[in-house]
């Protein structure tokens, strides 16, 4: 795999991007980044309070533009939010230079707390209408198994 591909995470909220992307970029002697993070640190506002006060599709802008940014780059690890497949423009950003991993992660695991659309819609509607998407987007899918056993998996059968 080339020293300059990034790797995009992608799944429901709570599956695990963050933490797993964390590892597996120490791993990999690459670079980490969190579109959700880049949300917040740009905006000056938490993502629960961008959905209050300016609505998802706000935020959907904010993070196309993340996600826009960080795809830019090159030699990362980049966990993307949960509903980055909801617009269909960022599926040619996350290919243009990125291998594309699906992290999926059963649904009665996933914590709904601090994830408005998650308390909004329910796990089961969210799921319903982006596993599909998860599916289509992703070169590859992988089963969430701990933090350490995942990026292990990913780093040992897939980036191989």
């Amino acid at each position: 795999m080339s020293n300059t591909k990034n790797i995009i995470l992608i799944g429901m909220p709570g599956c695990g991007k963050t933490s797993i992307g964390i590892t597996l970029a120490q791993k990999l002697s690459k670079e980490f980044a969190d579109t959700d993070e880049w949300i917040t640190k740009t905006s000056g506002k938490s993502i629960p309070d961008i959905f209050a006060e300016d609505g998802e599709e706000a935020f959907r802008k904010l993070e196309t533009a993340a996600l826009k940014e960080l795809c830019g780059y090159g030699n990362f690890v980049i966990a993307s939010g949960g509903g980055i497949v909801t617009r269909p423009e960022n599926l040619k950003t996350i290919k243009q230079n990125g291998i594309v991993i699906f992290l999926d992660r059963e649904l009665s695991q996933l914590p709904v707390s601090g994830r408005p659309l998650s308390q909004k819609e329910g796990i089961e509607a969210l799921a319903k209408a982006r596993l599909p998407l998860y599916l289509q987007w992703s070169d590859y899918k992988v089963a969430v198994n701990g933090i350490e056993h995942t990026a292990e998996y990913i780093c040992e059968q897939i980036l191989v």
